[in-house]
Parts: structure tokens; C-alpha cells; sequence
């Protein structure tokens, strides 16, 4: 088709030009005494136009030939250049291998061609901040590569150039190696074990950059390495809001997190505060409100206040005990039996766990929640009832050590003193 179009295209200019120089009777008379040249004007017109193609041509090789050096020098630049691009994959392929030392030679040599580069660069031949960038990504792959063969000297050596580039490269506003740098150097110091130098480095880093995922990852990290509980919860609250984890890695670290920082309370003023500031998701948390009413009481806080924390658990306790894990509901009615026994009797109380019992009779911990509950507000028999069915049944050591004893109690109280006997000794013999 295009073969078409230019055959249609030439035609046309055919049967143009005949038709515009064949009507043309023109002539043009050259005088050179004693001669006289007579030419039509057709060929005058085609002859000025040659004349001018052939001086342009001139001038142009004229041209080309005169810039034939520079041209020559700025392909061996050009040609160093694609060098020197091929020495930086071929240290990035390598140190991403694992190969430390070839991948230093690889760096070292095109940082020697990369001298070659800004020795001979030329105007407008090649970009000097471009060339500052190829040389301080060098300088970073030759520093990681020391890093992992534990050569501090040389990593260190070679990271102090790549920062000073950054930082006349941040002049010409190309923050991204300045920000490599630090980021980079912040890995090198949590792998040091020096958490204080990473947050120091990471503390230089812009405003936009510190709130960045990779940033926050390695702050969180640098704050729980330093012990900082409080700061590395909030790092991790961000990352959180920023999708950084899944649902159930969000839920363990903050959970983690907000224990460490309830047991680092020295006070039940810190740790009122502390619970307010935590969010009502957070709070929500299973297992966050038992760890701090532990804590509460720990610090002689109010029982009273310590059941208000433990509502979102004792709800899941009390509607889905499955949803708990085995140990948790364990560790809930111990401390919800500690909780009630500290409190006056509730009528309230012991209508829900009659409920929750009825609704979820395979759970054991619900059981035994239920008839000590029962002890505490008198009903000895339905109590006694309770323990001899849940006795049998298989349940956590603690909480059977624990029911042999309330039985035992409640036989002490019949003056049944050999059945009393009898399970103060079945008691005992579950503490080896």
C-alpha cells in the first residue's frame, strides 16, 4: 500500500511539473563577448536549484567533517558510559547473589572508568549530576558488600563518599540518594545491633520520607531493640493504618506491644493513663484488657475498675468461648474468680454464667467459672454439684487442683472431714 502511494505520489509531481515548466517559453541569454549563451528558463530554474542543494551539501560535510573529533570523543564517552551501566548491573546482579567480593570488583572497576568519565566529560555530552548519581549508587553497592563481608573500614570509607554526593546532589534538588543513604545505613546499624545510631540516622531523614512504610518498618524495629515500647506502639500503629500487616499480624504485634508498655507502668496513674489513650479497637484486642487489669491489681488498683477493663473479654467469653484459645479462657476465669471473690456478690453475674453455661456446656472453663461463682454467693449445693461433674471431665491441672480444693472446702464445711482429707490430698498430689 505505501509502495502505491509513493508511485501516486511521483506521478502526480510528473504531471505537475510538465504541466507548470511545459507552458513556460521563456529563455534566458548569457553575453560573455565574444559568445552568447541562450537557455530556457526551465533549465536556469533547474540549475539554481542544484547549485543550492550542492552548496548546502558542501557546507554540510564541510560542517560534519569539522566536528568529526568531538564526535569521536564523545562516542569513547558514550561507550565508557554503557560500561560503566554494565558494571553497576553487573554489581547489583552480584551482590543480590550473595557473591560480596566480585561484586566490589565489578563496583571498583566501573568507579575507575566512571573517573575516566568526569576527567574527559564534555559539555552537553553528559549530565554531571547524572554522573554523581551512577557514582554514588556505586559507592553504596561497594559499602553493602563490605557490610555483609563484616568490613567496616571500607563499608564505612566508601558510605562517607556516597553521603557526601548525596549531598551535593540535594543541592541540585535529587533527594532520592541522600535518602538511599540513610535508609541504607540505618539497615547497616539495627544489623550492628545499635538501635540508638539507627534512630539518630533515621531522625535525619525529611518529614515525607520518615513517614514512608519502609522507614516506619525500621523504626518499629530500632524501638523495640532499644526497649522503647511506647514509641515502637506508635510506629506500629501507623503501619497498621497503612496496611503494612495483615489483619492477624497487626492484632499479635499491638498486642505485644500494648503488654510491654501496660507492665512498664510504675504507677496506677500511668497506667490510667496509658489505657485512655488507647483506641477503642485496640482495647478490643482479646487478651489486652485481662493484661491490664493484671496489671491494676498488681498496683493495688480497684477491682471493681479491673472488671470494667475485662468487659470486651468477658463478653467473648461469655457469647464465643471457642473463639478464645484454651489458654486465654484459662487465664480469664482465674482472673475473673480472683475479681469476683474481691467484689460483693452480683446476682447479675450469676445469671450470665448460668446462660453462657447452658449455651456452651463443652466448655470447661465456664464450668468451673460458674461453680465458683456459686461458692461465693452461698449455693454450696449447686456449687458441689457443679465440681463433681466438672472433676472428671478433661480440664487444665490448674483448674482441676483448684476445684479439688473448693470441693475439699465445701466438705469442711459438711464436717465431712475424711472426703475433706481425701481431696486436700488428690489437691496436693497435682502440684508434682
Amino acid at each position: 500500500m505505501r509502495a502505491a502511494i509513493w508511485f501516486v505520489s511521483l506521478f502526480a509531481v510528473a504531471v505537475a511539473m510538465s504541466i507548470f515548466l511545459g507552458a513556460k517559453q521563456g529563455v534566458v541569454t548569457l553575453f560573455w563577448p565574444p559568445y552568447r549563451v541562450d537557455l530556457s528558463l526551465n533549465l536556469v530554474m533547474l540549475l539554481w536549484v542544484l547549485s543550492v542543494v550542492a552548496l548546502y551539501v558542501i557546507l554540510r560535510s564541510a560542517q560534519l567533517l569539522v566536528d568529526l573529533p568531538q564526535r569521536a570523543q564523545r562516542w569513547r564517552l558514550l561507550q565508557k558510559e554503557r560500561t560503566v551501566q554494565q558494571g553497576l548491573l553487573q554489581a547489583m546482579f552480584e551482590l543480590s547473589s550473595g557473591r560480596y567480593l566480585r561484586a566490589q570488583k565489578s563496583a571498583q572497576k566501573a568507579l575507575a572508568l566512571l573517573q575516566d568519565l568526569n576527567s574527559g566529560r564534555m559539555e552537553h555530552a553528559l549530565s554531571e549530576s547524572y554522573l554523581s548519581e551512577l557514582e554514588c549508587m556505586l559507592h553504596l553497592l561497594y559499602a553493602e558488600a563490605a557490610h555483609c563481608l563484616r568490613d567496616q573500614l571500607r563499608r564505612d570509607a566508601h558510605f562517607e563518599k556516597a553521603l557526601s554526593l548525596s549531598r551535593s546532589l540535594q543541592l541540585l534538588s535529587r533527594v532520592e540518594p541522600l535518602e538511599t543513604s540513610h535508609l541504607l545505613a540505618t539497615r547497616w546499624h539495627l544489623s550492628d545491633k545499635d538501635p540508638h545510631a539507627a534512630l539518630s540516622r533515621l531522625a535525619q531523614l525529611s518529614s515525607g520520607a520518615a513517614r514512608r512504610t519502609v522507614a516506619l518498618r525500621l523504626r518499629l524495629k530500632a524501638a523495640r531493640l532499644s526497649e522503647q515500647n511506647e514509641f515502637a506502639l506508635e510506629t506500629a500503629k501507623l503501619l497498621a493504618k497503612h496496611g503494612a500487616f495483615t489483619a492477624n499480624v497487626a492484632s499479635t504485634l499491638l498486642k505485644s506491644l500494648i503488654g510491654a508498655c501496660l507492665s512498664e507502668a510504675k504507677d496506677e496513674a500511668q497506667l490510667l493513663k496509658l489505657w485512655g489513650h488507647l483506641e477503642t479497637k485496640e482495647r478490643q484486642i482479646q487478651g489486652i484488657g485481662l493484661l491490664a487489669a493484671e496489671r491494676l491489681l498488681s498496683l493495688k488498683g480497684s477491682s471493681k475498675m479491673a472488671k470494667e477493663w475485662l468487659i470486651h473479654d468477658s463478653e467473648c467469653l461469655y457469647k464465643d468461648p471457642l473463639s478464645l484459645t484454651p489458654e486465654l479462657r484459662e487465664q480469664l476465669v482465674l482472673f475473673l474468680q480472683k475479681v469476683t471473690l474481691a467484689l460483693a456478690p452480683n446476682t447479675q453475674d450469676l445469671n450470665v454464667l448460668e446462660q453462657a453455661v447452658r449455651l456452651h456446656p463443652q466448655v470447661v472453663e465456664l464450668q468451673y467459672l460458674y461453680a465458683q461463682t456459686c461458692v461465693h454467693h452461698g449455693l454450696w449445693g449447686k456449687a458441689q454439684q457443679l465440681l463433681e461433674l466438672l472433676i472428671p471431665r478433661n480440664i487444665a491441672p490448674s483448674l482441676k487442683r483448684r476445684s479439688w480444693i473448693a470441693l475439699a472446702q465445701l466438705m469442711e464445711q459438711k464436717e465431712e472431714h475424711a472426703k475433706a482429707l481425701e481431696l486436700w490430698r488428690r489437691a496436693a498430689l497435682l502440684l508434682h
